[in-house]
């Protein structure tokens, strides 16, 4: 991804919103790595809770942060020393707040997600009064609450639907009614055709497996290997109740370990050719794979 540029001149690998220096959510998990590449970065993002609950007898609140901006939602993670965390977790609060991205811990299915360090704004709202509840809501029932819509997952549906037309726009296919396209032989049988953009993908493939050979196992298991051995250091210095100073050291190590290891397991995964299943074309990884936003 493209650096953007600050307005203090420093360069950050992610675009910030036009009108202000939030981020979208979009452009976090919109990454070929769902912003994993990104622990690390300070952030300002904003949005509406979509659910929120305290953990630690108070002491800190997990919420699921979403702007509109695509259907996924980032954990975002609020101590109580940062904001009065019973404000900030009722549904449909508004919030807008800076933090660090970081990499949640393994074996959770978010790639990414924010410590907050700072609330720069709350929006308040009365939880028994606030008509969104976290059911499936009808096109009827958001014709009474129109302001309310950019809330629901029905904006990023429609953004989703606009990604299926520009993908194959970006691919050069017409859009046009037609009946269905059949190739038929001289028993009248009909057999349908299929179209696909995989063959450009393949070449690009192997131009940059040309440029950039692809790392070896060997070099795959040594780099799992550095993560093992970061994450035994961080381990030893928690139980040997080392300084704080040393132990963000550690992590830090242990955080660039993984994001190489990732990389790498990337580049090594990365094969010449249409990718096949079964003998067959893998259409799967087509037009299916791609993210709605």
């Amino acid at each position: 991804m493209a650096l953007a540029s600050r307005n203090d001149g420093v360069s950050t690998p992610f675009a910030k919103a036009e009108f202000s220096d939030r981020v979208l959510i979009r452009t976090i998990f919109s990454r070929p790595d769902g912003g994993a590449g990104l622990a690390g970065q300070t952030v300002k993002v904003g949005g509406w809770v979509k659910t929120g609950r305290e953990q630690g007898k108070g002491l800190f609140a997990f919420l699921e942060l979403n702007d509109g901006s695509c259907p996924v939602n980032l954990q975002v993670i609020v101590d109580a020393a940062v904001a009065p965390l019973g404000q900030i977790v009722p549904t449909g609060t508004c919030v807008h707040v800076e933090g660090l991205l970081k990499l949640p811990p393994e074996g959770t299915k978010q790639r990414v997600e924010l410590r907050v360090e700072k609330v720069h704004h709350v929006g308040p709202v009365d939880p028994v009064k606030y008509p969104l509840p976290k059911t499936r809501l009808t096109l009827e029932f958001l014709r009474d609450i129109v302001h309310f819509r950019p809330r629901t997952n029905t904006n990023p549906q429609c953004v989703g639907l606009c990604a299926t037309h520009t993908f194959f726009q970006k691919h050069s296919f017409l859009y046009i009614h037609t009946p269905i396209v059949t190739t038929s032989d001289c028993d009248g049988a009909g057999e349908m055709f299929q179209v696909t953009t995989m063959t450009n993908d393949a070449e690009k493939v192997e131009k940059e497996l040309i440029r950039n050979p692809p790392p070896s196992e060997a070099d795959v298991e040594a780099a799992k290997a550095v993560v093992k051995e970061k994450g035994e250091v961080v381990a030893q210095l928690k139980s040997a109740k080392a300084g704080k100073a040393e132990i963000t050291a550690s992590v830090v190590e242990l955080d660039k370990a993984k994001e190489n290891f990732s990389r790498l397991e990337e580049q090594y995964k990365l094969k010449p050719g249409i990718p096949q299943k079964d003998g067959k074309i893998d259409y799967s990884q087509d037009f299916f794979p791609i993210k709605p936003f």
